[in-house]
């Protein structure tokens, strides 16, 4: 017993101080330059929302060029809900982001260790999973070159449903579906489309989980997967609603055309299998990336040496065939021959990247390398073999966990000047409303605009979605909002709803106001669609936990 809890301690020291060499750099002051180099104005944005008690934040007043547009919408909120909370208890927002990409990467790790060892029934095997996990090429990429938050919480969230959903297939007991509940609706809210296609991953492990079982098992199992997942819908009915059925009030195209279509970013065998080398550029079309978007050699190497050594245990071996079977078939997905499956499934164009799917191959490929934690070996040489793993891993990978350059950058510098200009125009074009025809060719004033007649201001207020304005007019005047139409805006003039004009000036709101003083509201109202998914969150939630306790 003494010798297990050292061994445990040691290795749990040893996968600390692992983990601890991959974030080291984030510990600097400042920032480091990546791909989407928007998140502080995303987190500035929603704490905006958040002090104006915009919830759920949706519209971001300061991006599209200053005219606004429905961020939060359409894009999963959760990770910056996560860092606005961090930021409220006093850290800068470039602080924020740096402490929730270190708390992601434990909660990666976590997680793979809990995945692992639940699927092998072993520690040892966790601690393996874990310490491959942690030095995955696709995860440093995520992390320090491309910056994908979104996606790099995915890399964290999806090791832990899996870790639930063994929990719930290996037993049956209910104390489990809770928890999957609370990850699953935690990955629809921060990655959706990870949690859309991770979704046949987890049923094909179910299916082979249930093969073994006696049919009164199957259905309870089942019972409690599905009451776990429709809890997972209801909990994140408020963005998927609108994110899915509210496409259409966007220039959704944007995000599946030009540079973003997949056709463009298939890779070849020699990068999926082979290619070690590294890079801080971008995915072009072609061949000619200057960035490591392959699985890594011995990502896969060591999983197909753990079938050949598994030969002689079948229940290991059936194991091992079921995970690199998903994760090879991950690894097809990223390759050209894959493209009849990405014409045939219309969704998959969101994903934008063919290589997106090592996320999935890389989870499979940890997991089956846990299984040198199980070998039935002599212990001194299956540690020596364990840290011949290890060496290995840092020789081919410990060098990519840092980033290009670091900059001594503070809030107000990243947040003012051309960087300002930069982040409220960098991804315009993503969530522009539908009827914007083109991008603003000038900033938006920070206040309205008269186009004609006289105008004089009284008092002049703003938030996050809505305004208010006194105005003294003299003789009829047109006057812009310097906001997108996106519904339900809504103007009241002197508490009278009044009709919208923007199909005349690009999607600009803009009002006419005839001669005299007023008052001029206007505010962002929910659509339909909207409401129905705040209310079946907001009214499902506790039903749901209602039924959820009264069952336990």
């Amino acid at each position: 017993m003494f010798k297990q809890k050292l061994l445990r301690f040691l290795l749990s020291a040893i996968l600390f101080y692992l983990v601890f060499l991959t974030i080291k750099p984030l510990l600097s002051g400042g920032y480091y330059p990546m791909h989407d180099d928007i998140h502080p104005m995303r987190v500035l944005q929603m704490d905006k929302c958040v002090r104006d008690f915009q919830f759920p934040c949706r519209w971001v007043p300061d991006m599209g060029y200053g005219y606004g547009y429905p961020q939060f919408n359409y894009y999963a909120p959760l990770p910056y809900y996560a860092m606005e909370a961090i930021h409220l208890l006093g850290f800068t927002i470039l602080g924020s982001i740096k402490i929730y990409l270190i708390f992601l990467t434990f909660l990666s790790v976590w997680g793979m260790y809990k995945a692992g060892s639940k699927f092998w029934n072993n520690k040892t095997a966790g601690y393996v999973s874990a310490i491959f996990y942690t030095y995955l090429p696709y995860k440093a990429v995520n992390l320090y070159v491309r910056g994908a938050l979104s996606e790099y919480t995915a890399q964290a969230l999806i090791p832990i449903t899996l870790y639930y959903v063994l929990c719930i297939t290996n037993n049956g007991k209910k104390q489990n579906v809770l928890k999957l509940t609370i990850a699953l609706s935690a990955l629809f809210l921060s990655h959706n489309i990870s949690a859309l296609f991770v979704i046949p991953y987890l049923a094909a492990i179910v299916v082979w989980k249930l093969k073994t079982l006696s049919t009164s098992d199957r259905i309870t199992i089942i019972k409690n997967l599905s009451f776990a997942f429709a809890g997972s819908l209801i909990l994140s009915a408020f963005f998927l609603l609108p994110a899915f059925l509210e496409r259409g009030l966007v220039h959704a195209g944007t995000l599946t055309s030009n540079y973003f279509d997949f056709r463009g970013h298939f890779l070849s065998i020699f990068q999926i299998l082979f290619s070690n080398s590294w890079g801080y550029g971008s995915s072009v079309y072609g061949e000619n990336d200057q960035i490591m978007l392959g699985i890594g050699l011995i990502f896969w190497f060591f999983p197909l040496m753990a079938v050949l050594l598994s030969m002689k245990k079948r229940g290991n071996l059936k194991k091992l065939i079921l995970l690199n079977l998903l994760a090879w078939a991950s690894l097809f997905l990223t390759h050209i021959r894959s493209s009849f499956i990405w014409e045939g499934i219309p969704l998959m164009e969101y994903i934008q990247f063919p290589w997106r799917f090592n996320l999935f191959a890389g989870i499979f490929f940890c997991i089956a390398v846990g299984y040198f934690g199980v070998l039935k070996i002599v212990n001194n040489i299956k540690y020596f073999l364990l840290t011949v793993l290890v060496v290995l891993l840092l020789l081919f990978n410990g060098s990519f966990f840092q980033p290009d350059h670091w900059s001594d950058i503070s809030d107000s510098e990243k947040l003012s000047g051309g960087n300002w200009d930069l982040a409220q125009t960098v991804s315009i074009n993503d969530y522009l409303p539908i009827d914007t025809s083109l991008s603003p060719a000038k900033k938006a004033s920070d206040r309205p605009v008269v186009l004609s007649g006289s105008v004089d201001f009284v008092s002049f207020e703003k938030g996050t979605d809505w305004q208010r304005w006194k105005v003294n007019v003299s003789g009829d005047a047109v006057v812009s909002a310097e906001i997108f139409y996106f519904p339900n805006w809504v103007i009241y003039v002197d508490k009278k709803k009044v009709d919208i004009n923007y199909k005349d000036h690009n999607g600009i709101i803009t009002l006419g106001l005839p001669a005299g003083g007023h008052e001029v509201i206007l505010k962002l109202n929910d659509t339909p669609i909207r409401i129905i998914g705040n209310m079946i969150t907001l009214i499902g939630t506790p039903l749901f936990l209602a039924l959820y306790f009264k069952k336990s």
